[in-house]
């Protein structure tokens, strides 16, 4: 069953400013192993205080997860979005 997480949950990451190579999530650490795809979206730009602007990460970790991040390119948070099983 895959976990959905609509508005994302808040990341504490280690690594670069814009990449992230590792983040704590439910009190253990993941190591990213791989980037298996990543894009970007700037959505309703058209709509003051309604702009959606992110990069999604698709990652493997050191745990076994296979999940998605993203990193909001407005004020540099990182999220969990989605984690596959």
């Amino acid at each position: 069953m895959t976990r959905l997480w609509p508005e994302g949950e808040l990341l504490q990451t280690w690594g670069e400013k814009d990449a992230a190579a590792e983040f704590r999530w439910q009190g253990q650490s993941h190591r990213i192993l791989e980037v298996c795809s990543r894009w970007r979206i700037h959505t309703r730009w058209w709509e003051p205080g309604q702009a959606i602007w992110r990069e999604y990460w698709k990652v493997t970790t050191d745990s076994g997860l296979l999940c998605l991040l993203y990193r909001d390119l407005s004020d540099s948070g990182w999220f969990l979005a989605r984690v596959y099983d």
